[in-house]
């Protein structure tokens, strides 16, 4: 056995084994970053759901647009520090007696790093909610 060839090839795995662990390191940061941006969706759509619905059900029909601020510290009640971080903003349109809308956007905070988190496109939540309004007839 030649006892210089094996000298030469000491620590040659350490390149190795460090370049599959930083990658491996990057996909768990990725995976946890998409279960978190999926997780926050859910949260603010359902917020926002809820809070449309609120002004919608309104029972003064001319004036639907004083039940926003209700709606709105109830839905910042519901997201917690998640809003009160000034990640989402609200736009409200209930100047229509039939339908009430709201546009959410949200910017969720990320993990990864800056070239990476560009890549992923589920940071960035904008949606617009409909709420039809019931009356009796």
């Amino acid at each position: 056995m030649n006892h210089s060839r094996l000298n030469a090839e000491h620590g040659s795995g350490m390149v190795g084994t460090s370049a599959g662990f930083l990658v491996f390191l990057l996909l768990m940061f990725a995976a946890v970053q998409i279960l978190f941006n999926l997780y926050a969706t859910s949260i603010v759509t359902a917020a926002a759901h809820d809070a449309a619905r609120e002004v919608a059900g309104f029972d003064a029909s001319t004036d639907r647009c004083a039940a926003v601020s209700g709606a709105e510290s109830r839905f910042a009640e519901a997201l917690g520090q998640y809003s009160d971080a000034g990640h989402v903003a609200l736009e409200w349109t209930c100047a229509d007696p039939d339908v009430v809308r709201l546009r959410v956007v949200a910017n969720h905070p990320t993990i990864l790093p800056a070239r990476l988190s560009g890549l992923l496109s589920l940071g960035h939540l904008d949606r617009t909610i409909e709420m039809r309004v019931e009356s009796l007839r």
